[in-house]
This record gives structure tokens, sequence and C-alpha cells, in this order.
């Protein structure tokens, strides 16, 4: 039986600034780091799933380099959904009632979900995976965070303070495929998940770096990857997704650094410049920014284990 520490990574969300991700996982396969459990949030909870289902680094990589938009978004209904939000904005200012259905969303989020039904398999549960992951969602209702993970909770950690606040609501019995998509639903853009009686949206809004859901886990050494707002001017918002992404990092970043500051042990921050929300073009550059971001931090993670 080892004695060392055992070791979590919160991989949090970006966008596809998340695949980064792959590259601090390459970086740590290579150097023979150990990864005993993962937990993500928004696109690290596609990170975290993929990497504890058992597919390699090289394999994500393959995978992301490989994501175009089609892939990702329901054009025919979201233009459905477009002409929907209008009319209801239109009634809500004439006062008139507006017939129909009324999206939370501009994006349903099939497609997304049936590419994760294909990577993960449909059916595969949270107790499943070949290493425990934990993936968080919100209640837009009322703001409750929102835990999928299997196993149970750790009350307290070894320095003290309470793990498990009587708030947070844990859901173990839920496909994998399903927690993710309810975990990247950034609000606007897709549709919230309804699950058993909540409407779930993007673990970012509480928990884009979920560093305490591992001290939950049981994590000794917990890592935490950032690569969301680091207080740096952003390349020019020209368009109303990056403006919408950039406000909501901008607005959550106080609380995530004070979260790692609790309870993460060591902090990876990949340095990405000029990349916007959607750039397909430049994933192998954040893959890259994230080996770069690993390699720096080896000798700090191999101090402690």
């Amino acid at each position: 039986m080892s004695d060392r520490p055992m070791v979590g990574l919160a991989l949090g969300g970006g966008f596809l600034r998340g695949t980064a991700h792959i590259g601090v996982l390459k970086v740590f396969r290579r150097a023979g780091i150990p990864v005993d459990m993962v937990a993500g949030t928004s696109a690290g909870s596609i990170m975290a799933a993929l990497y504890a289902s058992g597919h390699s680094p090289e394999e994500m990589e393959k995978i992301a380099l490989g994501l175009r938009h089609r892939d990702l978004f329901d054009y025919g209904p979201t233009l459905v959904n477009l002409l929907l939000i209008a009319c209801d904005l239109l009634g809500q200012y004439t006062r008139l009632p507006v017939p129909g259905r009324r999206p939370l969303g501009l994006m349903k989020g099939a497609k997304l979900e049936a590419m994760l039904d294909r990577l993960l398999g449909k059916k595969r549960l949270l107790s499943e995976t070949q290493i425990p992951v934990g993936i968080t969602a919100v209640d837009a209702r009322d703001g409750t965070l929102v835990v999928f993970r299997a196993g149970e909770d750790r009350e307290r950690d070894t320095k003290g303070f309470t793990l498990v606040p009587p708030q947070d609501v844990y859901l173990r019995n839920v496909p994998l495929a399903r927690a993710i998509r309810a975990s990247i639903a950034v609000p606007g853009l897709f549709e919230p998940v309804k699950l058993e009686g909540r409407l779930l949206v993007d673990g970012g809004l509480r928990e884009n770096v979920p560093s305490y859901v591992l001290r939950q886990m049981g994590a000794d050494l917990v890592i935490a990857v950032d690569v969301g707002y680091d207080g740096h001017r952003a390349h020019a918002l020209d368009n109303i997704v990056d403006l919408l992404v950039q406000s909501l990092e901008i607005v959550s970043s106080e609380s995530i650094n004070l979260k790692l500051e609790r309870y993460a042990d060591l902090l990876i921050r990949p340095v990405i410049k000029n990349m916007g929300s959607w750039d397909f073009g430049k994933v192998k550059y954040c893959i890259g920014r994230g080996e770069f971001a690993a390699t720096n931090a080896l000798d700090d993670i191999k101090k402690r284990l």
C-alpha cells in the first residue's frame, strides 16, 4: 500500500480554453504524476469525464483537434429558439400574450449531448468510471450547488473545516453525459437541464474550478487547473458570446480565487491569449499552453508526492 497522498485534479471551465487541460494531462502521464480522482466544471467536466472513463490524453487530443462548430451546435433549432425569444421579448414589451414554447437559451444542446453519449456511452453512470469523477452544476432557481458524483462524502478534511454544507445537493445515479450537459449549460446560450425538479445551469456560476469537490471526495493533494479569466485585458470582444463569457468570468473570478486559495494545494494557470470562446483553430495552441504550464509546475508537484 503506497503512503503517497491521494491526488485530485480539478479542471476548470473556459469554453475551448478547456482543451488546455489535455496538455496538462499529457505532461502528467509522461512524468508519471498519478491522478487518483478528477473533478470538472463546464468545459472541464468534459475533459474530466473523458479521462476518468479511460480515454488517454492523446485520444482526447485527437477528439479535440477534430471538433467543428457543426459537432456542437443545433443550427436549425437555434434559429427557431432565436425567433421564439424575439417573440417573447416583443410580447413582454407590448404586453401581448405570446403562445407556444418559451426557450430558456439559444441552443438546445442536443447535438453536444449526443456526441458525449457516443464518446462516453449513453448509459454510463457516474459510478462506472475507471477513477472517481465529480461534476458541478447550479440550480438556477435558488443558486444551490449540485454535485454529480458517486460514493460517500467526506465531512471534514485534515485542516478541520466543514466540507459538506447542508445546502449543497449530491446526485449520484445519473448518466455521465447528462451530468456534463447540465454543467455546460451557460445561461442564455444553452437551455438549462431539468433534472429531479431542478433547473440546472453551468456549474461555473458557483464552482468553476472544483477543488472543493475533490476535498469532499477524499483527495489529500488537490491540483487545480484554471483556464478562466486571469485579470488581463481580453482581446477585442466582437461578438455577444465572447462578451457574455467574459462578463460571467469577471463576476465569478474573485470567488474562484478565494476558493482556490482555501481548497487547492497547487494551482496551474496556463497563459492563453487572444482566444475566442469558439476559436477551433487555436485548440492545438491551447493544448500546448497547458503542456507548458504543467511542465513548469512539475518540480512543485513532485515535492508534494
